[in-house]
Parts: C-alpha cells; structure tokens; sequence
C-alpha cells in the first residue's frame, strides 16, 4: 500500500539546504535553467538518516496549460514518482520550479496550489522556487508550512551553485 512519506519537522526542512549535497541542487538547477522559458518542476527525494543517508532529484515534466507562468506535475508522472518513492523507502523532501523572469517568491497561486482551503497537502515537504532570468538561475527561496501558513526564507545560489569536482 502505497504511503507517502513526507520530510521530518519544519526544522529539519529549513536545513534541508544545508543538508543536501551541492550535486544534488545544482542538477535541481540545471533542470530548472534547462526548461527555461517555460517553468520547470521536480522533486528532491531523500531516503535514510543521518550520514547514510541517499538524494535523488527527479524533474517532472510541466503539465500546466500555461508553462511560462504556472507549474502543474500530471497525475500519472506524480503516480510513478510516489510509487518509486515508496518502493525505494524514500521521503519526499522538497518540490521545485522555476518562475520566468519574475522574482523567485512562493506566489500567491504556488500557495493555493500547496495548501487549497489553508490545508497543507504536503505539510512536511519544502518547496524551493527558483528565478530564472535569461536561462539563467538568479535567486532562490525556500517555503515551508509552519503554524497554520508558509514561512518563506531566501536562499543563496552561491552556496549550491555548481556541483564539487568528483
């Protein structure tokens, strides 16, 4: 039976920069660079604790009717992406996407979207919204879901902005 795990408290999930591997936000940068004009989208999956912990990002293609300014995962891809999830004992960690030559701030529809009627969907995930100016990655910010609302915090590109030499 299918259980989406979902990340630990919204402390941890502030962290969840801090945590993850530089590899693993710079390909969650690549692809959001990559779907530009259009928004991009995806999900960073996280399984185990601690140091022997594993991520994964997963993009997603775009399903919105309106790609440029709005992000949509499709069904069936959100399906698979929580049944692998779940098969391989992985936590949703964080959802992505990008916004278009607009600032990189969790909008107003990117929170009706998150929490319809003021109720989470995924109350224990982050989401990361990406500015992408001309191809390129210009800021970030982190949301999480914390006493009854999202609290949004920017995030510094420098710090994941290229992947450490292997």
């Amino acid at each position: 039976m299918l259980a989406l795990r979902c990340g630990g408290g919204s402390e941890a999930l502030i962290d969840l920069i801090r945590d993850a591997p530089p590899e693993v936000l710079a390909r969650m940068i690549r692809h959001l660079e990559a779907a530009w004009p259009q928004e991009g989208c995806g999900v960073i999956l996280r399984s185990g604790a601690g140091e022997g912990d594993s991520w994964r990002v997963v993009p997603l293609p775009n399903a919105s009717p309106t790609p440029r300014i709005a992000y949509a995962f499709a069904p069936e891809a959100w399906l698979r992406v929580c049944l692998d999830a779940d098969a391989r004992q992985e936590a949703v960690a964080c959802v992505f996407h990008s916004h278009v030559d607009t600032p990189a701030v969790f909008s107003i529809e990117d929170r009706r979207q998150a929490a319809p009627s003021g109720i989470a969907l995924l109350p224990r995930v982050s989401y990361i919204v990406v500015a992408i100016h001309g191809g390129r990655a210009a800021s970030a910010s982190q949301s999480v879901w914390s006493m009854g609302g999202f609290q949004t915090v920017p995030l510094p590109l420098a710090d994941f902005r290229f992947e450490k030499p292997v």
